[in-house]
């Protein structure tokens, strides 16, 4: 492998890339999950291997990166045919495919403002007490996404009443989500992943199409820009955030960060470095992929999976159970790198398929993971239409813990059982919350004489 085929390996992952945002995105039948996972796997696949390709930037990673691209170009093309695989099961199994138009029903406003302020309470209130409390602490990480599910639910009601103003308005509310994991955290990432689900959302439903491509591409500019900005003085903002200062402190040190931005120059090399530094997912792939070739460290053979399976079982159940969510000490194990403490590497979906049946696995994993997110985005995407909130979180809500393309299966696994229980309790919640306020709708429907719709 040299780096002379890097154009091959990009445009290949760009071909297949542009395929599927034509055959689930343009389609206009899903809730942006298999949008939020091409643009997610682009980010850390594509973007950085890119930069190897301009002229005037040369690193000595390009041959590792250029490995760790095939592997992923290859990746992108079995997720693509996974998706045709959950097309038809979608069709066969699913819900009546959702409309292809603009149609569909709103969801009733107090549920949409359930989920929002459960959301912003979890985050906000419980989390910093609870988050060091075995299973409570995870469950609870979980309730926080309801922020996401809140905004974006609001934003659809704003487009079902044909209130552009209003769904652009918390379109806009989303972008606080970095800010607040980066002043909470101390990271810009998580943040940057909770907008992007509700970005892609609205972008599923949105129209003209042109519109969202032309606002898809000032985003992207914008959120490269604060990127290395952020990473120029991320030092400085995480002594403060880890170190427990005020609030005050931590929002004059990021004031003073974002007071001096640099916008994005593909000229600057500093900027290139900076995005290749963290990005570069494709390095460690490369280098995993040449450990194992050489034969320096063995397959795991399923053991990552396994660990997967263990994750499901709740602390409280199991408290010395041998798995913890992130991805310990795999990248360094399989790639030889260390890293400076402190600093979370994901090990991704690539290169863990890789790490355990080596192309085999990559291929059917990969491919598993295209047909479950089409088909759940397809069938998260169905009631959200028929303006069932609770049957939309609770499909939509998994969905999104598939998403982490750049971490571990535990945290996936977890994420999701978490978020199925999360969903299941909120169905019922609010189904009974139903029950209960329709005698009052039927007495007042009677009274005026006129039907009242409580959405």
């Amino acid at each position: 492998m040299t780096e002379s085929e890097l154009p091959l390996w990009l445009g290949l992952w760009l071909a297949t890339a542009a395929y599927l945002l034509v055959r689930h995105w343009a389609s206009g039948r899903g809730a942006g999950l298999v949008l939020t996972y091409v643009l997610s796997y682009g980010a850390i696949h594509w973007l950085a291997a890119a930069l190897y390709a301009l002229p005037w930037y040369n690193a000595p990673a390009i041959e590792v990166t250029a490995i760790g691209l095939r592997v992923a170009a290859l990746g992108m093309v079995a997720f693509a045919l996974g998706g045709e695989l959950g097309l038809l099961l979608s069709h066969r199994y699913g819900r009546p495919p959702a409309a292809a138009d603009d149609s569909g029903a709103s969801v009733a406003p107090r549920t949409a403002t359930l989920y929002l302020v459960m959301g912003v309470l979890a985050y906000v209130v419980v989390a910093p007490v609870a988050s060091s409390l075995p299973t409570i602490g995870a469950f609870v990480s979980t309730t926080s996404s309801l922020m996401v599910l809140g905004v974006g639910l609001k934003a659809w009601n704003g487009w079902q009443a044909g209130r552009r103003t209003v769904t652009w308005a918390w379109l806009i509310t989303s972008t606080t989500f970095p800010a607040m994991t980066l002043l909470g955290q101390g990271f810009l990432g998580f943040g940057f992943a909770a907008m992007l689900i509700v970005v892609a959302f609205v972008a599923s439903f949105y129209r003209p199409r042109w519109i969202v491509i032309v606002a898809g591409v000032l985003v992207t500019y914008l959120g490269i820009s604060v990127y290395v900005t952020y990473m120029r003085d991320r030092r400085d903002i995480r002594s403060v955030v880890w170190g427990g200062e005020a609030m005050s402190a931590r929002l004059e040190t990021l004031a003073a960060a974002f007071s001096d931005f640099e916008w994005f120059d593909l000229t600057r090399i500093e900027h290139l470095r900076r995005i290749d530094e963290r990005l570069n997912q494709d390095a460690l792939v490369g280098a995993a992929v040449q450990g194992i070739e050489s034969e320096a460290v063995p397959l795991a053979m399923g053991g990552t999976l396994v660990d997967a399976v263990v994750a499901l079982v709740p602390r409280a159940i199991w408290p010395n159970k041998p798995v913890e969510a992130g991805s310990g000490n795999v990248v360094s194990d399989y790639t030889g790198l260390r890293f400076v403490d402190g600093t979370s590497v994901g090990i991704g979906h690539v290169m863990e398929w890789y790490i355990n049946f080596a192309m085999p696995g990559l291929w059917i994993g990969l491919a598993a993971f295209g047909a479950a997110l089409v088909f759940i985005d397809r069938t998260a995407a169905a009631y959200l239409r028929e303006g069932d909130a609770g049957r939309f979180a609770l499909w939509f809500l998994p969905g999104t813990s598939l998403l982490g393309v750049g971490g571990s299966f535990v945290e996936t696994s977890a994420s999701a059982a978490a978020s199925l229980l999360l969903a299941w309790v909120l169905l019922h919640v609010t189904a009974r919350w139903d029950d209960l306020a329709r005698p009052a709708d039927d007495d007042a429907s009677r009274a005026s004489g006129a039907e009242h719709d409580w959405r």
